[in-house]
């Protein structure tokens, strides 16, 4: 049923015309009528998911500007002591097994913490030089 939801919705934003809009809420209305319950789940678990893009879509465009100017790689191993490839897909929110790759709370503060020593390692080190 999700997929069928997920497949509306994605319809539902391409449509061009309000009679595509209508037709589409014609066919919502056909998969309510066929198990409500399970619609209902199906409709809670896509807004889920929609949250979850948003989220990653948030979180990239917050680090956007650092992104060129620090090294992902030190950060995913120091921090992380994982590998770069796994810290790009949290921030991008890469497809891995199926799911949107995402960031638990404790690893966004962990990324946190990791930008915020890199900002005094670097302010420490611009007042060594002058």
């Amino acid at each position: 049923m999700k997929e069928k939801i997920d497949e509306l919705k994605q319809a539902f934003c391409n449509a061009k015309t309000d009679k595509e809009h209508d037709a589409i809420d014609m066919q919502m209305q056909l998969l309510i009528n066929e198990n409500p319950d399970e619609f209902a789940q199906s409709m809670v678990d896509s807004a889920k998911d929609t949250a979850n893009k948003a989220t990653n879509l948030v979180m990239r465009q917050k680090l956007e500007n650092v992104i060129p100017a620090i090294s992902l790689v030190y950060i995913a191993k120091k921090y992380f002591n994982k590998t770069d490839a796994w810290l790009y897909q949290r921030i991008n929110g890469n497809m891995v097994n199926g799911k949107p790759a995402q960031f638990t709370q404790e690893e966004k503060n962990t990324l946190a913490n990791a930008l915020k020593d890199l900002s005094i390692m670097l302010q420490e080190t611009s007042v060594r030089l002058v």
